[in-house]
């Protein structure tokens, strides 16, 4: 059953969820399945996500629960460990790094108070492992002035990572007045993608690597020269460009009797009588008798390769 099936079809505690989450949790979370993983979820209601982050990620994942409402004690069972405490509070996170060292999943369903999300981020974003996630959730409260958002107001935490986009692109940044400077970040170092969903944030952590890029292939294979009048018309109108003009075959033992005419090279000259030469030689074979027999086989073999 599906992470979604399993909250429609709830048999845990009390938990509450927008339907749109689950794409993203199980895109973002599928491949931790069954490992030895150590998740954080900032703000628990009921424990109902923590029993079912439990039966999702398998027997090898450890939860850490944190809610600033001492009743969540009641929580803790075998690998749901709880800490009250409040996710603005830098000293009460890093503690929790020092006890349980790099989540590798960190879900902020909190106070949804943006600058508590960027407290928690701050903190804790530096310390995700490699090859980490963190996720952001409920953050149409973003939007709200009330939970210090609004629309396009820089303290709202859509708006922060719409920044840490820029971030991951510091080096791209081309500079033609001061203020265009993009300094290199953490964030961005850190951040090998980040995804926006509908009320969802997600951050994918790796670790800064060179930038490296290469042109690779061979240049020959493409024309620039290359006119309609250089294709060859193929069944139901396709223009396929003529591949490049290669040495004729020989047969067997002719190379060792004829090494002078192995070795006369083609000129840019020779190539226009070459092609004209390979398009008589193809429109001869397509015109022959055996090419129109043995097109269905062709056409069962193509079948078969698929």
């Amino acid at each position: 059953m599906t992470l979604f099936g399993e909250f429609l079809h709830n048999r845990y505690r009390r938990t509450h969820k927008w339907y749109q989450y689950f794409a993203a949790y199980e895109a973002h979370f599928e491949r931790f399945r069954n490992r030895h993983v150590t998740l954080f979820e900032i703000g628990i209601g009921e424990g109902g996500s923590l029993e079912q982050w439990r039966s999702y990620l398998g027997p090898f994942a450890r939860i850490v629960g944190v809610d600033i409402n001492p009743a969540c004690a009641q929580l803790a069972e075998e690998e749901i460990h709880i800490r009250i405490g409040s996710q603005d509070d830098p000293a009460f996170l890093r503690a929790l790094l020092d006890e349980f060292g790099a989540p590798d999943i960190v879900i902020d369903d909190g106070s949804h108070l943006q600058p508590h999300i960027k407290t928690t981020f701050d903190t804790l974003y530096p310390h995700v492992a490699k090859n980490g996630v963190y996720l952001v959730e409920d953050l149409h409260a973003a939007y709200w002035p009330n939970h210090g958002g609004g629309i396009r107001r820089p303290t709202s935490f859509i708006e922060i990572a719409k920044g840490y986009v820029d971030e991951m692109h510091a080096e791209y940044v081309w500079v033609e007045q001061p203020g265009d400077a993009q300094p290199r970040t953490v964030v961005g170092d850190r951040t090998r993608a980040i995804h926006f969903y509908d009320s969802v944030v997600v951050f994918e952590v790796g670790e800064y690597r060179t930038k490296r890029h290469r042109l690779s292939g061979d240049a020959a294979v493409f024309r620039p020269d290359w006119t309609a009048e250089d294709a060859t018309p193929m069944p139901g109108g396709f223009q396929a460009p003529l591949p490049p003009p290669v040495p004729p075959m020989m047969p067997p033992g002719a190379a060792a009797a004829a090494p002078a005419a192995r070795a006369v090279p083609v000129t840019p000259a020779d190539v226009p009588a070459r092609l004209r030469a390979l398009e008589a030689e193809l429109a001869a074979l397509r015109a022959s008798t055996s090419w129109r027999v043995t097109e269905p086989m062709r056409t069962l073999g193509r079948l078969f390769k698929r």
